[in-house]
Parts: C-alpha cells; structure tokens; sequence
C-alpha cells in the first residue's frame, strides 16, 4: 500500500472548521476531535436531590419517569445524539448534543435543578451538578 507523506494539517479534524481553535499541533488539556459529523458538546450529569444524595436511576428509564424528563429539557435547546444512564446508584447520565454552545454546564445544571418532581416517581434534581465532560462519558465526580 502506498504511503503520501503530508505536508500540511493536524489532527484536530472539525475542531477548527466548527469552533475555529488553532489547532497548534500540540494540546496543554484534552481536546475532542470529531471526524464525521457535526461538533457536538459533552455533559455528564449526576442527579442528586435537595439533601445532595445521588439518585438511583435504574427504575427512571420508562415512559414518563424521570429520565424522560430530564432529556425533554435538554431537547428544548438541543438533540441528545447520544447518551449513557449509568445501570448503578450513582445517579449519574452523560449526554452528546447538537448543536454545540445550545448549552454549558452551568445553564444545564440549573435547568436540571427546577426538576424537583420529575416524572411519574417525582425524582428529585434539586441538588444535580452538570460538568463539561469533554467526551469522558462515565465520570462526573
């Protein structure tokens, strides 16, 4: 297979047609790189009630339930391209969305907080906190 060695460009794909970062060739924080599609942010959310104690979200995930709600509220602003509900008590989510800047973590953590009784089984969000996960999509500590 024959090898074309480049001369010009980097590795930072649509970051810089999207956002216009510059793409120096080296990185001091982590940088995500979409190569096929859109730019798109990265939240990961833990769901915690007024007193601060995570919620378990495994018995969230129907129609009506809590979950549901929480995604309406960010699909007032933006799509969820994708997500992931962690299956343990940690009441954490980590979502994908388009477009990027539609929110950041500080305009989503406090949407989230007015749900204090989301959904068939009045989940409580009172007390989440939101972070600007970059494509890290399990931890939120």
């Amino acid at each position: 297979m024959a090898d074309v060695t480049r001369a010009h460009g980097s590795a930072f794909g649509v970051v810089n047609m999207d956002r216009g970062a510059a793409g120096s060739g080296s990185i001091s924080a982590d940088e995500t790189v979409i190569l096929n599609g859109p730019q798109l942010d990265f939240f990961t959310m833990t769901i915690k009630d007024v007193s601060g104690n995570a919620e378990d979200l495994r018995a969230e995930l129907d129609v009506g339930e809590g979950v549901e709600q929480i995604f309406k509220n960010i699909a007032a602003k933006a799509n969820i391209e994708f997500y992931q509900v962690e299956g343990d008590t940690t009441g954490k989510i980590s979502v994908a969305v388009y477009p990027a800047g539609a929110w950041t973590a500080s305009t989503l953590q406090t949407n989230i907080r007015t749900l204090t009784a989301a959904g068939s089984n009045s989940l409580d969000c009172s007390g989440s906190l939101v972070n600007d996960a970059g494509f890290e999509l399990i931890d939120a500590s």
